[in-house]
């Protein structure tokens, strides 16, 4: 999948979480530790599956939805998640809140590992970049507010432009935001199928982190 970057791109696109982001506590902890201050009795190890059964099934009623997303969507999804992570809860509305002000703080969020020299290889080497993310906008101040993704120059959020990935929609925002045809913007994600599947089909070149691949490894390629 990798090898069909031919060319050094015009315009970088980055996923957020999973890519150039990801939470600082695993998911299960900090879910754990706010579910029991709420009076939860579910463990940490009961949650992980609870929270990705939980992820699928709203991931699939997006489907059935054309991809179709807004903030009012977002919020239903998270707030649906809370619920079936914590059967035991009578009132989720509160930990719900909870959850959703936590992982709207910078420092609920890490940089994945190689993003660091990523941007700087790109800003080096006068290729401007973005974030492009199935997000609300929640994504703003946590990208502000890293002094590492301050030269964003784009950020789309799929909350604020109607449609999420995979979308032809959200992908036409990424051409249409940088002014950049499909061929000169490559696309970088750790998804196949909301990432990389969608972008190649539209002639952007594609980048896949994880499976032995880093950003680090992007480097590498682009500097080839």
């Amino acid at each position: 999948m990798n090898e069909k970057i031919k060319k050094k791109p015009l315009v970088v696109f980055f996923d957020a979480v999973g890519t150039v982001l990801k939470p600082a506590i695993p998911v299960e902890e900090t879910y754990h530790l706010h579910g029991a201050r709420h009076g939860s009795k579910i463990s940490r190890d009961e949650i992980k599956p609870l929270f990705h059964q939980a992820f699928k099934k709203e991931e699939a009623k997006d489907d059935n939805m054309n991809c179709q997303t807004n903030e009012a969507r977002e919020q239903e999804r998270w707030k649906n998640i809370v619920q079936a992570c914590f059967p035991d809860l009578k009132n989720h509305e509160t930990c719900f809140r909870d959850l959703f002000n936590y992982y709207s703080n910078p420092e609920a969020w890490d940089l994945c590992p190689g993003t660091i020299p990523a941007i700087n290889f790109l800003q080096s080497n006068g290729i401007n970049w973005g974030i492009a993310s199935n997000f609300d906008q929640r994504l703003k101040k946590i990208v502000l507010k890293k002094t590492e993704l301050v030269n964003c120059k784009w950020l789309i959020i799929s909350s604020l432009i109607g449609h999420k990935k995979p979308s032809r929609h959200f992908f036409e925002q990424l051409q249409s935001s940088s002014g950049h045809s499909f061929k000169n913007i490559l696309m970088v994600g750790d998804t196949p199928e909301n990432d990389i599947h969608p972008a190649a089909k539209l002639g952007m070149q594609t980048f896949l982190v994880g499976k032995g691949q880093s950003l680090g490894n992007l480097v590498q390629f682009l500097g080839r």
